[in-house]
């Protein structure tokens, strides 16, 4: 998928990410947005701070195909890892947001049409979207990185006829004590994004079983850490990133030998 995007431009701009890039218009319309009411929209603004949205159905639409342009770019750029996996029938999300992959990945049958999906997330007030706050990420029972609304999650899911999910709140349960071990546990701009993944290690492992891979977007600033070496891991790239600029890329990892697709992390981030 050709996405012609510019990360760090299109945020000054207040632009959508991914949306304007052409192939966009292609894309399927699987993930439904609901009418845009007002509390739709204080929800959304807080999580989509790159764009100027109003309570209208014209802001609704540039929304829906942004969070179905911004799914189709992780499902591509995934999909070699995807096709190689057995299907997962347990899944976790991290930071799930309002729910545009956990809806999109489930329509696209990356898992089990009978999968449990557990979407992990808290109710916020704010955004720590800046880079001062990677290598310093709040730790539970601090939930003040987080920027949800599990109603509107809820009924967002509902709307888009999401079967078998169960959302849990993380300002009741530590993320090392969720019902694991998954099949696959993945979070999308949220850690390894916003927050440096090294730091949350500790809670995702515990939720690892033997063959369970782990799917995080990397930072731009990533650097490898040491702890990567306990763990099988390759990187992803999102094609059609502008010549010159970092891919956009994913990190993938697991205790088991992962296929031999994308890169290395030392082909990746080399020295």
């Amino acid at each position: 998928m050709e996405t012609g995007f510019r990360l760090s431009l299109n945020r000054l701009r207040n632009k959508p990410l991914f949306s304007k890039a052409p192939a966009a218009k292609k894309t399927e319309q699987l993930f439904l947005a609901p009418e845009f009411s007002e509390d739709v929209l204080k929800a959304v603004r807080l999580i989509s701070t790159c764009m100027h949205l109003k309570a209208n159905d014209k802001s609704r639409l540039v929304w829906q195909s942004e969070c179905n342009a911004t799914s189709f770019v992780e499902y591509d750029a995934l999909l070699p890892l995807f096709s190689k996996m057995k299907k997962p029938k347990k899944i976790l999300e991290i930071g799930a947001g309002l729910g545009r992959s956990a809806v999109v990945f489930s329509k696209k049958q990356v898992w089990e049409a009978d999968a449990s999906i557990h979407l992990y997330d808290t109710n916020g007030s704010s955004t720590k979207y800046k880079q001062k706050h990677y290598d310093r990420p709040p730790k539970w029972p601090d939930v003040s990185s987080f920027c949800g609304n599990l109603e509107l999650l809820d009924r967002i899911l509902k709307y888009n006829e999401l079967a078998n999910y169960k959302i849990f709140d993380a300002a009741q349960i530590e993320l090392k004590t969720l019902p694991g071990p998954y099949d696959i546990i993945y979070g999308f701009y949220s850690i390894g994004f916003h927050w440096s993944l090294e730091h949350y290690l500790d809670d995702i492992d515990p939720l690892m079983g033997p063959e369970t891979v782990l799917i995080c977007t990397l930072n731009k600033h990533f650097e490898p850490f040491k702890r990567l070496e306990n763990y099988s891991a390759r990187v992803l790239e999102a094609a059609g990133t502008k010549k010159g600029a970092r891919p956009l890329s994913y990190l993938a990892l697991s205790k088991s030998a992962l296929p031999e697709v994308g890169l290395s992390v030392g082909e990746a981030y080399p020295g």
